[in-house]
């Protein structure tokens, strides 16, 4: 079996990471046997049943509870890898880091002599929130983000002036002045040479966790409130960095929650097979067990 091409997917939490794989999956899930990897710094995964929802043709892997940049799931992250590509020999591979990864190891987890002969590492994305860049650019995670990538997708500049983005085009480009740069709004971009036949090297060393964030998981079987959703949303502020998942209503109706910087959209979802869960990250905890009696107990 030839290499296979690994793609690294960067980007803070909301930049549209996900948004970027389903690109990549409309534009080829129906030519190429794609492999997915989601890493999330929670227990549980969300973004795994966003994209499955969109009924493209792909396998998914999902890896929890960290990143897989950190030295503490270094080793075991390997291993599933190896065993991963080679049960389903896909034709290219695309992780998902967690929006918190420092992927500046990423050289180093491809180094093990197994994984060589499987992958090369063939293009490493990075997507940039083009309205909260400001807030997070100093953040060590996501410096190493930027100066790593091959290709930085500057997203959502829908949402901005076109002052400020000449302001942010100038800025980014000093940061890396080798890469490609291309502004989208939702991430829509064509792929010609998505699959082309080009490796990168990058070497670093592995990391620890990023102190100072908290990430929660609530999960309910119970119905919720449409008026105490409303509550939670309008409680959030910017030290919740980010707040995604599903909430089944108590109106028979399901509804699929994505905030950023307490910037909230609420998009109505099919509820089928759905449970209300929701993960929180952010700087302070949502204190999940008031959530529990006023979403769900409260009248």
């Amino acid at each position: 079996m030839s290499k296979i091409p690994f793609h690294l997917i960067t980007g803070f939490l909301g930049s549209g990471k996900t948004t970027f794989l389903k690109t990549v999956l409309e534009q080829f899930a129906d030519k190429k046997r794609i492999a997915v990897i989601q890493n999330e710094f929670a227990e549980t995964g969300i973004d795994g049943k966003e994209l499955q929802a969109g009924g493209w043709r792909f396998d998914l892997m999902e890896v929890n509870k960290g990143s897989v940049f950190c030295v503490c799931m270094f080793s075991d992250f390997r291993g599933q890898l190896k065993i991963f590509v080679e049960a389903y020999k896909p034709d290219i591979v695309l992780l998902e880091a967690t929006g918190l990864a420092d992927p500046i190891a990423i050289g180093e987890l491809l180094m093990e002599e197994a994984l060589q002969q499987l992958l090369y590492l063939s293009k490493i994305w990075t997507v940039i929130d083009a309205q909260h860049y400001d807030k997070v650019k100093m953040l060590p995670a996501v410096k190493n983000q930027m100066v790593i990538a091959e290709n930085i997708i500057v997203n959502k500049i829908d949402l901005i002036s076109d002052e400020k983005k000449a302001i942010l085009e100038d800025e980014l480009k000093n940061t890396n002045p080798l890469a490609n740069f291309v502004f989208t709004t939702y991430c829509r971009l064509k792929m010609d040479d998505l699959l082309s036949e080009k490796s990168l090297v990058i070497n670093g060393q592995p990391v620890g966790p990023i102190k100072g964030i908290r990430t929660q998981v609530y999960r309910t079987p119970y119905a919720i409130k449409r008026k105490n959703l409303d509550y939670l949303v309008s409680s959030l502020n910017e030290e919740v960095y980010r707040l995604k998942g599903y909430f089944i209503l108590d109106n028979n109706e399901a509804v699929m929650i994505q905030s950023v910087f307490g910037q909230t959209t609420l998009t109505p979802v099919d509820k089928t097979m759905l449970t209300t869960e929701i993960i929180s990250i952010g700087k302070i905890n949502i204190d999940f067990e008031f959530l529990l009696r006023k979403l769900v107990i409260l009248k």
